[in-house]
């Protein structure tokens, strides 16, 4: 074979004929609509469940991956982190509607759960929607001074992994009540105007 292909280059080079290559491919073949639709709406829908399971609160992600990875993280550093998605709104939600029976009445307001976070977690004003969003009946911020202050020398808060608790001796380190006042102002603002374009 190798014989025959050089004596025909060899005639061919003695005639003056410049041999030619050949090149064997397929051609292109356009993107189909139907295929990139169907890939398309594919990855919409695993990206809009993903979405709706990161964010609920009820989610084995925050139990088993999120928390043991902000435990990681020095205490109070965790604590400002989770402010500051919370703030954002990088949260997730409690989408559940809470049970009548858990419903109370305090101080004459109405209550649906009984479950409230204290002061001492947002110092600040800045999560309180994104707390009620995880479920709680009543939200406390706080402990506000008139004046802002940086609260006690680090490190101020620790962790009790046996009893799954901390202690917080952060002491009242906040932006002042000027600050944490305007954003509480905001918030009553925002709702009102919330209300009143449902109506």
């Amino acid at each position: 074979m190798f014989r025959i292909c050089a004596r025909t280059a060899g005639f061919r080079a003695l005639r003056g004929v410049t041999p030619t290559s050949r090149t064997f491919g397929t051609k292109a073949v356009p993107p189909s609509r139907l295929r990139n639709a169907v890939w398309a709406t594919g990855m919409a829908t695993v990206c809009g469940l993903g979405y709706l399971y990161v964010t609920d609160s009820s989610a084995g992600i925050h139990k088993y991956v999120l928390t043991p990875m902000l435990r990681l993280l020095d205490p109070e550093d965790a604590h400002n982190l989770t402010i500051s998605l919370l703030k954002h709104g990088i949260a997730p939600a409690d989408r559940g509607e809470d049970a009548d029976l858990l419903e109370i009445e305090l101080w004459g307001k109405r209550l649906t759960n009984p479950v409230g976070m204290a002061a001492g977690f947002d110092k600040n004003a800045e999560a309180i929607d994104a707390l009620f969003q995880l479920g709680f009946g009543a939200v406390e911020v706080g402990s506000i001074t008139p004046q802002a202050q940086d609260g006690n020398p680090k490190p101020r808060l620790f962790r009790i992994e046996d009893s799954r608790a901390v202690i917080n001796r952060m002491g009242l380190n906040n932006d002042g009540a000027q600050a944490c006042g305007d954003r509480i102002r905001s918030r009553f603002w925002r709702l009102l105007a919330a209300q009143s374009q449902k109506r």
